[in-house]
């Protein structure tokens, strides 16, 4: 319990918490709606909201049975001395000593949509708008309920053995799921392993990794990632093709994490990018970026900010660090965004288009208004809507699966994706 409550909902904490503080964090966002709707049961008025990030994880942890229930509540006072009064520290003992020997806790789940989805209701009513097929909804809300897969990207595939070998030191099971990645099982702290810190390896989803097939530059062309940072497309490619790579990103911070990263895999680059600082939708800055070429660029990955509604397995805090207004704003952001790597794409150019959105408006939506509004696009085959999945029916030809229990089989699958390939 040691995770100080400001951490809970903040974005950018990994080089402030521990391995083990992100996965109590993790548990405890994904039990951020229980401890809402019990302490809703209890409380006169709204309660602080560290008291409900404290009640979180520990509903999080009793659910894991790791603790006694004396243990949780003891820590869990302990932790509310730091940042509360004796009034609430006592609502908190009161509260918490209720719900840990409520027989029902984790029986609300099924009478409530907000505990279900682990979201607020406007969301969920959103995500019904935007995600009309049902069986899409149901693998969304399964993959809810298990932990996120760790996908790695190989950076050489001449070292898939090495990679292989140290990671069996681990007992850990290896799934070979695309001509790039391998699945961990279960998980582990990878950075800490020396195929890591090699850059060997690196963290990337299946669903991001597709972007290596769709891109086929000759060796003279420029490839464009037009919103890069923190740089997983871009270095996927760096450490697969041979071509003219730039990286764009208008956040100064964001390519500065994108810099640490080109460093520590810097020895297993084939193409080694050219980072360029320009915010895109400002039309001098999109000038600039046009001017490195002549005549525009023969590929654009525009890899555009989305609400992340096919990552939230994978990030809990997602439906509760988004509004509404958020959302319309990123569909005006992406159709700018659309707008201007148009204007910068050479003729019979190709535009890739992908957000970790399964949203209707942000993916297929999006695309077919910019057709409605632009000429010359010819529409070429891409994947499309790519469901979020766990288990092996999305990899059922493999036979490592014989061989998996079914609680290994959680830790596989993929993120929601979406792509389209447009050409100029």
């Amino acid at each position: 319990m040691s995770i100080s409550v400001k951490h809970f909902l903040k974005k950018k904490i990994d080089v402030e918490l521990t391995p083990r503080q992100k996965y109590i964090r993790f548990l405890g966002i994904k039990r951020l709606a229980l401890a809402k709707f019990i302490l809703g049961k209890y409380a006169r008025k709204k309660p602080k909201n560290n008291v409900v990030f404290v009640v979180a994880i520990c509903i999080a942890l009793h659910e894991k049975r790791r603790f006694s229930e004396h243990t949780l509540v003891n820590q869990a006072v302990e932790c509310l001395k730091k940042t509360n009064n004796q009034k609430t520290v006592a609502f908190g003992n009161y509260v918490l000593r209720r719900i840990l020997t409520d027989l029902n806790l984790f029986s609300y789940e099924a009478k409530y949509e907000e505990i279900k989805w682990n979201a607020p209701l406007w969301w969920i009513e959103y995500l019904k708008q935007q995600v009309r097929d049902v069986h899409l909804r149901k693998l969304l809300l399964r993959s809810l309920s298990n932990h996120p897969p760790l996908n790695l990207r190989l950076n050489n595939q001449k070292k898939q053995t090495e990679v292989v070998v140290e990671l069996k030191k681990f007992n850990r099971k290896l799934l070979q799921v695309s001509s790039h990645g391998l699945s961990v099982i279960p998980p582990l702290d990878i950075v800490q392993t020396s195929v890591f810190k090699k850059g060997l390896v690196s963290v990337q989803d299946i669903s991001s990794q597709q972007i290596i097939d769709l891109v086929e530059p000759r060796s003279d062309e420029k490839v464009l990632d037009i919103c890069a940072a923190p740089g997983g497309k871009s270095l996927a490619i760096a450490t697969n093709i041979k071509c003219q790579l730039f990286s764009n990103d208008k956040s100064k911070v964001r390519l500065q994490m994108f810099e640490r990263e080109i460093n520590r895999i810097k020895e297993q680059l084939v193409t080694v990018p050219k980072i360029t600082c320009f915010n895109p939708l400002d039309s001098k800055q999109l000038d600039c970026l046009f001017s490195l070429t002549s005549g525009g660029f023969d590929y654009i990955i525009l890899d555009a900010p989305c609400s992340g509604s096919g990552l939230q397995r994978r990030h809990p805090e997602i439906p509760w660090t988004k509004t509404r207004q958020q959302l319309e704003k990123m569909l005006v952001i992406q159709s700018k965004l659309l707008d201007a790597s148009w204007k910068i794409l050479k003729n019979r150019g190709i535009l890739i288009y992908c957000i970790c959105s399964i949203f209707y408006n942000e993916g297929e939506g999006q695309v077919v208004e910019f057709q409605k509004r632009t000429k010359n696009v010819n529409r070429k085959s891409a994947p499309g809507l790519i469901y979020p999945t766990v288990g092996k029916q999305y990899f059922s030809d493999n036979d490592i699966f014989n061989k998996l229990d079914s609680n290994e089989l959680k830790y596989i699958g993929n993120d929601g994706f979406f792509y389209a390939i447009l050409e100029k």
